[in-house]
């Protein structure tokens, strides 16, 4: 992939490696207010106008249902910015104190529909998470796309042998129940059976830590 280093005071401070190439044109619709003045008969006013066509911006992660901003610093973290037909306007590489940082034109960020990330930190990958008003702002030159993440599935997995001849055993059903609760009475949490080889698998999405009793059916367990 082709990546050029696009320099700026926040960039350079972070030590980030971007991508993006500036477009020319208006990115945001509408009109928006420059000054007012009242001009008197025969006046010669002059006055500059000033517009943000470029932005810093600051990709910040949050977990699923929390409100505070992730810190960590991670190199090898990838994000990626899309048009809603799936190009990319613009990615960076690393997070630096729990930010990736690039810089963009109004063009670009007016275009991004979606933001995907790799590799970050030991959360699950993010993929064509929505880049709506709900996750980005603004302040000043500065534009903030907020990314929820996930830790990724806690998985079990093993094979089920017979403890006489070391043989695997198929078709076995397999089931986690919380811990200490009543496998006769209580619904399983996840349920699976193991295969031809024996093998059984489940997955469980957390937050935080579960304890489980896992049960089989129909089988002493050795």
């Amino acid at each position: 992939m082709n990546r050029n280093v696009i320099v700026g005071s926040v960039l350079a401070a972070a030590a980030l490696v971007v991508t993006s190439s500036f477009a020319s044109g208006t990115g945001f619709a509408g009109w928006f207010k420059a000054f007012d003045k009242t001009l008197a008969p025969g006046e010669q006013y002059v006055h500059n106008i000033t517009v943000r066509r470029y932005y810093n911006v600051s990709i910040r992660f949050q977990k699923e249902n929390s409100s505070s901003y992730l810190s960590f610093d991670d190199s090898s973290s990838f994000v990626s910015l899309k048009d809603a037909a799936g190009n990319e306007v613009a990615n960076a590489t690393g997070v630096k104190n729990g930010r990736a940082y690039i810089a963009m034109s109004n063009v670009q960020l007016a275009s991004v529909a979606t933001v995907n990330a790799a590799d970050i930190s030991g959360y699950a990958d993010v993929a064509g998470q929505l880049v709506n008003d709900t996750v980005l702002s603004f302040s000043g030159t500065s534009a903030y796309i907020t990314v929820k993440v996930r830790y990724p599935a806690a998985t079990m997995s093993g094979y089920v042998t017979d403890d006489l001849t070391g043989e695997p055993v198929s078709n076995v059903a397999i089931a986690a129940f919380d811990d200490g609760a009543d496998a006769n009475a209580s619904a399983a949490l996840q349920q699976t059976a193991s295969d031809a080889a024996g093998m059984y698998a489940m997955s469980f999405d957390l937050t935080d830590s579960l304890a489980v009793d896992v049960y089989v059916d129909g089988y002493y367990s050795a």
